[in-house]
């Protein structure tokens, strides 16, 4: 009987090690303040800086309903830095994730936005619960909540019933 619990116990550690590594975070761009005009040139670098991003994180770019913002993506330091608008932007679409590390650029393509300060980049980096060159891949993630949420509750139901 002890056995089995501390084999039950230590078999819900492992499944909860794997979904923490696998975990990616949400991020909401500038924090509480939002995709919106900001009260600073460097407001939104300030952000980014302050700010780690991986491999498997989402950016989510959220503007209040009185302000109409899209965000591009510029290719280099030199568009980022010139606000540059790319022939490709999104308006509708309003998070990306980030499927490798690199250095990524945003700006807000509407009127002079981006010269006020709507821009930033960041530094993706590999997810940090995953080893390089590992055969776990990101969408690995979706797997292991089926697994966990599909077997878990026969473990329960093993468990409690001797």
């Amino acid at each position: 009987m002890a056995s089995t619990r501390s084999s039950f116990l230590a078999s819900l550690l492992f499944i909860g090690a794997l979904l923490q590594a696998a975990a990616a975070i949400d991020h909401r761009v500038g924090g509480d303040f939002g995709w919106n005009l900001p009260p600073t040139p460097t407001f939104f670098s300030e952000w980014a800086t302050n700010t780690t991003f991986s491999v498997g994180d989402t950016l989510r770019f959220n503007s209040s309903a009185n302000q109409t913002h899209n965000y591009a993506m510029p290719e280099s330091q030199p568009e980022f830095d010139g606000c540059v608008k790319p022939g490709l932007f999104f308006e509708n679409v309003i998070f990306v994730t980030f499927d490798r590390p690199g250095r990524k650029y945003f700006i807000c393509n509407v009127g002079n936005h981006c010269n006020l300060g709507m821009k930033f980049a960041v530094d993706v980096l590999p997810n940090p619960g995953m080893p390089p060159n590992s055969a776990l891949k990101i969408g690995a993630f979706p797997t292991l909540f089926f697994i966990a949420t599909a077997f878990l509750p026969n473990f329960l139901f093993l468990y409690t019933s001797q």
